[in-house]
């Protein structure tokens, strides 16, 4: 399934981890504004709002179709958590949410399942925003 057209209209992407004690983090990408969020569930004071450069939006639109994002969402979604990924012993869960250009919605995730290639999107994740996006 071709799914470029979907990834060259994601408007705003929205990554979260967090642990069975809520805390952890959720980073905010609204690419058409070009604005960053980042919440920290750890400490509150270091939560922030900021722009990001056309080469952060280029980076993560270039990379979010390698990584395979939306393909994990939908598989997820199936219900196919043991195919895609693999269970981490750190108690934890992740939630992604793709906002469109057209408003429509994709939301996906999973408790300790989480996908093979997770890797490469929290190093994106911490490429863009500085800071690190693993559960203490």
């Amino acid at each position: 399934m071709d799914l470029s057209g979907k990834y060259n209209s994601i408007a705003v992407i929205e990554v979260q981890i967090m642990t069975l004690a809520n805390e952890g983090y959720s980073v905010k990408f609204n690419l058409n504004r070009k604005i960053m969020s980042w919440r920290d569930y750890y400490m509150w004071n270091n939560n922030f709002t900021r722009a990001i450069s056309d080469d952060a939006c280029t980076l993560i639109q270039q990379n979010l179709p390698k990584i395979g994002v939306i393909e994990w969402m939908m598989a997820y979604n199936d219900g196919l958590t043991d195919e895609l990924g693999s269970k981490t012993p750190v108690p934890g869960e992740w939630k992604i949410t793709v906002e469109f250009d057209d408003n429509t919605k994709m939301s996906s995730g999973a408790e300790q399942y989480f996908p093979k290639d997770w890797n490469s999107l929290r190093a994106l994740i911490e490429k863009i925003t500085g800071c690190s996006f693993v559960l203490h």
